[in-house]
């Protein structure tokens, strides 16, 4: 054969080779997978994560190291070393990094307690975009702080009951306990979050994949935290002095701020499947 009859034919390889490749592309955008993906790519789910994580920094964590103070009355680092499992000089930077239950109790004031609930509150509306993007809602013309702040106090009652939970499954040594926590509680507040956060328009029956999905999240948030964290941690903290704890735990927040976006998105894909279980009830498009 001709030099131009191999060029020629090597041509005709690559149209059918981009052909199909295009073909297999616009079946994958049909699946689940696909869809997902698109989505995944549409909500800068990362730009999203990356702020949700510093807000959680900022606002979620100190609210815990709080609600930890008065309930348990034991020191946050105390709290992490035992969840994380660390030991060495991840578990020394953890306890000096965070205040003694005392010195937070000692510094609560007003003007503290205002500052951290408002960047709750913003939290929760950053939260918030997430679910109506998913759910491609438009924002609550009236009621939306209301239902921040509903959803501020459940926050604080889960974390109660975690944090309880967590040291008996701890002092017990029951890892797989603390697992299916995290599974269950995971679960259940993120399908109470977005159903109150959309001001109850989306019905509960809607929100089952959400919560299972990101409960699933959760599961798996926990066990690679077993897994993960404690080296990361002491690698960190050996290289980088206690800042190199603060770069874990912003990495181990940023992991579950992605979780959580990408199980959002995950969780209104399904309902939307024609195989998924029978839509009980209307979503309501206007507040």
């Amino acid at each position: 054969m001709s030099p131009r009859g191999l060029a020629s034919r090597a041509a005709d390889h690559r149209r059918g080779a981009a052909a199909t490749g295009a073909a297999l592309w616009r079946r994958f955008q049909q699946t689940l997978g696909g869809r997902f993906l698109e989505a995944f790519v549409e909500m800068r789910v990362i730009d999203r994560a990356l702020a949700l994580a510093s807000k959680l920094f900022i606002a979620i964590l100190p609210m815990s190291i709080l609600i930890t103070a008065l309930l348990s009355g034991e020191a946050f680092g105390d709290e992490l070393v035992t969840r994380f499992g660390l030991t060495g000089n991840g578990a020394r930077a953890a306890r000096e990094l965070f205040a003694t239950p005392a010195q937070v109790q000692a510094g609560i004031g007003l003007l503290g307690l205002v500052i951290l609930v408002s960047s709750i509150l913003s939290f929760a509306r950053a939260l918030e975009r997430v679910y109506l993007d998913c759910w491609q809602l438009s924002p609550l013309p009236a009621g939306a702080v209301r239902s921040r702040l509903l959803w501020l106090a459940s926050f604080v009652v889960t974390v109660a009951v975690l944090s309880t939970a967590n040291d008996a499954a701890s002092e017990a040594g029951a890892n797989v306990l603390g697992w299916l926590l995290a599974l269950v509680a995971g679960g259940v507040f993120f399908l109470w979050t977005p159903y109150v956060l959309l001001g109850r328009r989306i019905p509960v029956q809607r929100l089952l994949a959400t919560g299972l999905v990101t409960g699933a999240a959760m599961l798996v948030l926990a066990v690679g935290s077993d897994v993960i964290m404690p080296d990361l941690v002491s690698r960190n903290t050996v290289r980088y002095g206690l800042i190199g704890f603060t770069f874990s735990l912003v990495s181990w927040l940023f992991s579950a701020a992605v979780l959580v976006v990408a199980s959002a998105i995950l969780g209104a894909l399904l309902d939307r499947t024609p195989w998924s279980w029978p839509r009980r009830g209307r979503i309501v498009r206007s507040g």
